[in-house]
């Protein structure tokens, strides 16, 4: 595994005026750092992420300042899609996002902040989560994901669901990371 530093997602950027003002001091990303491994099983993808989070959140239901930790991980869809605004107009990003109340993977599409569309995920690809002495761990399989395959780049997004991390208030890679 390999630790790769995070950056907190640009709050200027977000979209609507609300997350702009409440949360504009918000410059450090509230997780640090995750350990990221890939490996290629056939013609799909094993992808790992591991990161420290010692109030895991997996339900939200009971407590409107909650949301459920979350992560995802993005390839662009064409070359120059931008990671740090999900993509943009003709430029898509494609992604796997797993949320901790949910057993299935979601597959994500977006073209720029505020776009990004769920789907149900392709057959052959799952995920699954453990949390463990104050880390969560996420392994992502994915088959046959032709996005990654054909543009070798992956972009790592974390959510902390107890410091009320959610939709573009997240921690992101630094940058696309090359295969």
């Amino acid at each position: 595994m390999t630790t790769h530093k995070l950056i907190a997602a640009p709050t200027p950027l977000q979209p609507g005026g609300y997350i702009k003002v409440a949360y504009a001091a918000r410059s450090e990303p509230l997780v640090p750092s995750a350990d990221f491994d890939l490996e290629q099983v056939d013609d799909g993808y094993r992808i790992t992420l591991r990161w420290k989070c010692p109030k895991p959140v997996s339900d939200a239901s009971t407590d409107t300042n909650l949301w459920v930790d979350a992560a995802a991980v993005l390839a662009p869809g064409v070359p120059g899609a931008p990671w740090i605004t999900m993509g943009a107009e003709d430029l898509p990003v494609q992604g796997a996002l797993w949320r901790a109340d949910r057993k299935e993977v979601t597959r994500i599409h977006a073209e720029g902040l505020g776009s990004v569309e769920r789907q149900a995920a392709p057959e052959g690809w799952q995920v699954s989560a453990e949390w463990n002495k104050g880390q969560w761990r996420v392994t992502f399989e994915l088959q046959s994901w032709p996005a990654l395959a054909q543009h070798g780049q992956i972009a790592l997004a974390v959510w902390r669901g107890e410091a009320q991390d959610r939709g573009g208030l997240k921690s992101i890679s630094q940058g696309w990371i090359g295969l």
